[in-house]
């Protein structure tokens, strides 16, 4: 239990620290993202409000040959400024003389290199650029519209001081670690609550996975003896599953519905009488017709039982053979489920190899040599060279075991598949 409690704590933190990162990450990005566009779209429109000054008193068209509108523009400091009429041919343009040749050669690169996007409605587009000698610069493109009609565009780039830039990104700074501060702190707060909410849920799943396979036990030990039969069998098959299945690398959640399948593989035998379920000896045609109904009345008994239905592939397909000559259903090959064709080698090598009322048990030579003259007609031959390949020693360390040391050792194994 104290290991288990350890699992779950671990479990928990790592599942905690996940959700902070991922929370911190996404929060800051968010606030990263949208106060810059907040504080450039602000910037532009900053800009766009002491050029449309200038523009107020012209009623249909720009008149770029009057000298104080282009006073007006220049008095903006813009480094490059170009207009354009509502065709979008460029009217008039200049380029600062007071920077340096070579910051003003980056910025026109940097311009004709940009893809110019005519706004197509009332909206400033706005682009944020830096250049290689650690210069910020806006450009800034709109449409100018007087009462509804398009006069043209003014396309502008200025320079954002530095300072500007410096005391947003402290801004910037000063808002995401308060915002992660936060999250850590309600994070430290929460976690006790959480924890305790996370391990009390954990312990009802243990309990309710523990008390299904308490039932799936106990329903199969009831099948094993009544069909004169130990529960021995049950444990020995599950374990022999469980290994082979360890063997062939298989899927977790197929590992836990070849355990289910196994202890209720034969769970359709409550509904076949004892005159025949018990006979000694062979039964006859008619008899045989009616054992075999055991698969079908096995999966009727667990259907609407969501957890039990996990075994309905090994209850229903663990007599069909690879050759397609066995039943119900007379599938073959890969039709018949992996979880089915494991668990057909493994039930047949145990009913071999154990005291029966009607025989005595095979040597593990007599059985492994019985498997080997069926592979590929009775048994998946790739699955039963992986069985045989483990079989000696799994056989050795099985066969000679208490009923304690078989369902201690079964008990591990399930731990291992279904609780952690």
């Amino acid at each position: 239990m104290k290991q288990n409690n350890q699992n779950i704590l671990k479990e928990f933190l790592k599942r905690l620290i996940f959700t902070v990162i991922l929370l911190s990450v996404v929060s800051t990005s968010l606030i990263y993202y949208v106060q810059k566009d907040k504080f450039y779209n602000n910037l532009a429109k900053e800009i766009t409000k002491h050029v449309n000054k200038g523009l107020k008193k012209y009623n249909n068209h720009i008149k770029i040959s009057q000298k104080n509108f282009v006073e007006h523009i220049k008095m903006i400091d813009f480094v490059l400024f170009e207009l354009y009429d509502d065709k979008q041919n460029e009217l008039y343009g200049f380029a600062q003389t007071t920077k340096d040749s070579e910051t003003i050669k980056l910025i026109e690169k940097y311009h004709i290199g940009a893809k110019h996007h005519f706004p197509t409605n009332k909206e400033t587009y706005y682009d944020f650029f830096e250049v290689p000698n650690k210069q910020y610069f806006l450009l800034v493109f709109y449409p100018i519209y007087k009462d509804n009609k398009l006069l043209g565009y003014i396309e502008g780039i200025k320079t954002v001081d530095n300072s500007i830039i410096k005391k947003f990104e402290k801004k910037i700074i000063y808002t995401i670690s308060t915002m992660l501060l936060a999250i850590l702190i309600f994070s430290l707060f929460v976690f006790p609550l959480i924890y305790l909410a996370y391990k009390k849920l954990n312990q009802n799943r243990i309990e309710l996975i523990s008390n299904n396979i308490m039932t799936i036990n106990t329903l199969g030990n009831a099948i094993a003896l009544r069909d004169s039969d130990t529960n021995e069998h049950n444990y020995r098959v599950s374990i022999y599953s469980i290994r082979l299945a360890q063997e062939i690398n298989l899927e977790k959640n197929q590992m836990k519905k070849l355990i289910i399948g196994a202890f209720l593989h034969d769970i359709g035998k409550i509904g076949i009488t004892d005159t025949i379920l018990l006979k000694n000896g062979k039964l006859t045609n008619d008899e045989f017709e009616i054992m075999k109904q055991h698969v079908q009345k096995g999966v009727k008994l667990i259907e609407n039982n969501k957890w039990l239905e996990n075994g309905k592939d090994v209850i229903l397909y663990h007599h069909e053979k690879y050759d397609g000559r066995g039943y119900p259903n007379k599938i073959a090959g890969d039709q018949i489920p992996k979880i089915a064709r494991i668990f057909t080698i493994v039930d047949v090598f145990d009913a071999l190899t154990s005291k029966r009322p009607y025989k005595e048990p095979f040597s593990y030579e007599k059985a492994i040599n019985m498997l080997s003259e069926s592979s590929g007609t009775h048994f998946d031959p790739l699955i039963l060279k992986s069985f045989i390949k483990i079989s000696k020693k799994l056989y050795n360390k099985t066969i000679s075991k208490s009923h304690k040391q078989l369902k201690d050792e079964l008990d591990g194994l399930i731990t291992d598949c279904f609780l952690e």
